[in-house]
């Protein structure tokens, strides 16, 4: 795979992430820094979070990748409904609760099979979709690709949760190789993930604090 120009985010062997020409924003939407490099913590336990102070070598921080380099269109469970399949890749599942909490009749929260597409209609669905910060679920219309808003590339901490990556930034593993480009994305920073860099929503479970 190659990687494509602007923004990246690299992720470095059990240390921070470095970040090259992406704005950072709180969850106001203010600008927090220049587009500029800098290093976000990834091990949880920085005194000056979101960036990095050193503390994952203190730790011993195990950051170890464990995430899959291949295309998202090959771990998905599709669902079909009247003229839209819904998608869906758990391994990249933030667990942030938005489709369940605002689209129940179709995100059916301990119910199996959990996604019912149909059960809604299609603008509600896509609607609900996009609306998924981990990208986790994407939306076919009518036998389409699945269509995407147009998000401005930035990142954004989420208060006590991971960092939201929108717009299509490129990820790097530590060793130089590049995760597929999508234009939602959600990265562990808590440092419990076991799907390392991508949040699989342990923040919820070790109640990882970050305002």
């Amino acid at each position: 795979m190659s990687t494509q120009p602007g923004p990246t985010i690299r992720v470095t062997e059990n240390g921070p992430y470095l970040v090259d020409g992406l704005e950072i924003r709180n969850a106001a939407g203010e600008v927090l820094g220049a587009p500029e490099r800098y290093a976000l913590c990834r091990c949880g336990g920085s005194a000056n979070k979101p960036f990095c102070d050193g503390t994952h070598a203190r730790q011993g921080f195990d950051g170890s990748e464990t995430a899959d380099h291949g295309p998202i269109g090959a771990r998905q469970d599709d669902y079909q409904g009247a003229g839209v399949t819904i998608r869906d890749d758990r391994t990249v599942c933030s667990h942030a609760g938005l489709c369940t909490d605002n689209l129940a009749t179709v995100f059916r929260l301990r119910q199996e099979p959990w996604i019912d597409a149909t059960a809604a209609d299609v603008e509600a669905i896509v609607a609900q979709v996009q609306r998924c910060p981990s990208g986790a679920l994407s939306v076919a219309v009518e036998g389409d690709e699945p269509s995407e808003a147009v998000l401005p590339q930035c990142v954004n901490p989420v208060p006590n949760g991971p960092y939201r990556v929108a717009g299509g930034v490129q990820v790097l593993a530590a060793d130089g190789t590049p995760y597929e480009v999508r234009n939602r994305q959600t990265l562990c920073r808590c440092g419990g993930s076991r799907n390392k860099p991508f949040c699989t929503g342990m923040h919820w479970r070790i109640h990882f604090e970050a305002p």
